[in-house]
């Protein structure tokens, strides 16, 4: 019988994989549902913990929004962005939070991230790399960081947090997740204000965004 059960997972070792792997993610959806709503709409704003974010859209194990924040001084600025008006929610920035599992059992974490996307301007999306690292570095909050050439010449994609994941003792437990998550973006309360305070800066980078 050992024999034979070993064999059978060495022939379905790729199925039992796959099952797995679906199963994995499966605490994340109703976790993400609790917070946002069990049918969220685009841009739909909630509350969670300390701050309000608007909805953008979900997978499987991957949830993007937008603070409130930031949506309030994009609109002081343009109204839209050559280069991402179909991206996520149609701004430059975006925020992410994205379960990753572990390597032993049902172990894993979040992982929240910022991005910088592909502003077709240049000079633009250079310059919002720009400010958003002087204002960090001027705060001294050192979880906002860009990789060595995030500003380049045909870079269409810059993620810029830092110790950004939170530990996981069971992905398919809904409510750690649930918990997980409000505390990790909670935690990044300052960074996420410093990144709406540098908006400001992006209307005065070029006539024509």
């Amino acid at each position: 019988m050992e024999n034979l059960a070993r064999a059978f997972y060495r022939d379905h070792k790729k199925v039992l994989g796959l099952i797995k792997e679906d199963n994995a993610g499966s605490g994340f959806e109703p976790a993400v549902h609790r917070l946002f709503g069990n049918n969220p709409a685009r841009e739909k704003l909630v509350r969670i913990g300390n701050s309000e974010f608007m909805f953008s859209g979900l997978t499987r194990s991957q949830v993007s929004f937008l603070p409130a924040r930031w949506r309030q001084e994009f609109d002081k600025t343009r109204s839209t962005w050559r280069g991402c008006e179909n991206w996520w929610a149609g701004y430059p920035l975006i925020s992410l939070v994205e379960l990753r599992a572990g390597d032993l059992d049902a172990k894993g974490y979040l992982r929240l991230n910022a991005e910088v996307g592909p502003v077709s301007n240049h000079r633009v999306r250079a310059g919002i790399i720009e400010a958003i690292s002087t204002a960090a570095s001027a705060k001294g909050l050192k979880r906002i960081q860009f990789l060595p050439g995030a500003s380049d010449k045909g870079r269409l994609y810059s993620r810029f947090l830092r110790r950004n994941s939170i530990a996981l003792s069971d992905i398919s437990d809904p409510g750690e997740i649930e918990r997980k998550f409000v505390e990790l973006i909670n935690g990044f309360d300052a960074e996420f204000e410093l990144v709406a305070g540098a908006i400001a800066q992006f209307r005065h980078l070029d006539d024509t965004l």
